[in-house]
């Protein structure tokens, strides 16, 4: 492996990220008990796409802190490929609970046996699963060398952008947007079409949902419309106004493969613009988690929840804490409360993680967005 000696110069912020980081991966997994619980596998997916990649994120910002070190390459192929898997990843969460949303909102998950909702759950995790490992399977096409390694953030993908690439990795997110986009429509179409009587059908179907609350849940699912799906589509119009290299062939866009790129902190300080887009993209991560936590962690029941693991824990530390006190309104393990978990599940909106491509020869220009909510520009 090569190796690239360079002035090496720590980010003035650090450690800003490894602790955000390290905060959102704490509170993404305080409310995992009960969409774990819950069965609900789009918001249970989103957790563990979330968790993984601020873990990823957390590890290459402590490991490349100020430094180019040479890495093992097991751990930089398996980096890249998660921050590729992310791609795909998090925006099928969400299209899996706007799908629960809009099956709930047209009242199609009353009654339903337990053989179809098991049915259904292996569907929604071979596709949770199944499409970022496509995304990851796609992009070897288009891989134009190993890995490439930045200053201060670690392991990063290397993309060579051809016509290839755009239905490889450009419009699979688009894609799925607009599939999200459409189950959110129907959602809120079935809402607002029955407005009036909607508090009796919640009631009807024992779903444990106020008004209010579905029509917080419905605001949500609004919102991954409008930030996602323009997004998405601006980030193909960029990528494709900054040039394409010609498709020659696999072995053209695979010469000299087993290289990796190095690009010192220096560099960024002639091109502020991409360091801040690349801190953009992975800020997105602890605050993704942060905003899941803020609406789907500090309901009544969950406060409860906390103060009786902090007495647990308390007692294990040996302090004498009060006694433990179970939630009194818990909507998980009550009879008829499914729809509710599958309700209260939906995220605000996935995160993104640009991706630097370079040339087979000299490090080139383009960003790509992993996700559905980062906006990128080229690097020149």
């Amino acid at each position: 492996m090569s190796s690239l000696i360079t002035p090496s110069s720590l980010d003035p912020a650090y450690p800003t990220f490894p602790v955000l980081a390290s905060i959102g991966i704490v509170l993404v997994l305080l409310p995992a008990y009960w969409h774990f619980k819950s069965g609900n596998i789009g918001t249970i997916l989103y957790i563990v796409w979330t968790f993984i990649g601020n873990l990823n994120y957390l590890i290459n910002s402590i490991a490349w802190a100020g430094n180019l070190h040479n890495p093992p390459w097991f751990w930089c192929d398996l980096s890249t490929a998660l921050i590729v898997a992310l791609n795909v990843a998090v925006p099928a969460s969400s299209l899996l609970i706007t799908h629960r949303l809009c099956s709930i909102a047209t009242i199609r998950q009353v009654n339903i046996s337990k053989s179809d909702s098991r049915r259904t759950k292996c569907i929604e995790i071979s596709l949770g699963m199944g499409l970022p490992a496509l995304a990851v399977i796609f992009r070897v096409m288009v891989q134009g060398h190993r890995f490439d390694i930045i200053e201060n953030v670690g392991c990063w993908p290397s993309i060579y952008v051809t016509p290839v690439t755009i239905p490889m990795v450009f419009l699979p997110p688009i894609l799925i947007n607009l599939v999200s986009m459409v189950y959110a429509s129907l959602a809120i179409r079935a809402f607002l079409e029955q407005r009036k009587q909607f508090s009796d059908i919640l009631q009807s179907t024992n779903s444990g949902l106020t008004l209010n609350r579905y029509f917080r849940l419905m605001a949500l699912a609004a919102t991954e419309i409008i930030c996602s799906l323009p997004t998405s589509i601006y980030i193909l119009v960029t990528n494709v106004r900054t040039g394409l290299h010609p498709w020659i062939s696999w072995e053209d866009t695979h010469l000299n493969f087993n290289r990796v790129e190095f690009m010192h902190f220096g560099w960024f300080k002639l091109y502020p613009r991409s360091w801040i887009l690349i801190n953009l993209s992975r800020y997105m991560l602890p605050v993704g988690s942060f905003l899941f936590f803020i609406y789907l962690g500090m309901s009544g029941e969950s406060g409860a929840f906390y103060c009786r693991q902090l007495c647990r824990l308390a007692r294990l530390l040996g302090f004498a804490g009060p006694g433990e006190t179970s939630p009194s309104a818990s909507w998980v393990g009550r009879p008829g409360l499914g729809a509710a978990s599958q309700l209260q599940s939906l995220p605000p909106f996935a995160t993104t993680v640009p991706v630097i491509s370079f040339t087979k020869e000299t490090p080139s220009a383009e960003f790509y967005s992993i996700g559905t909510h980062m906006m990128r520009g080229d690097l020149w």
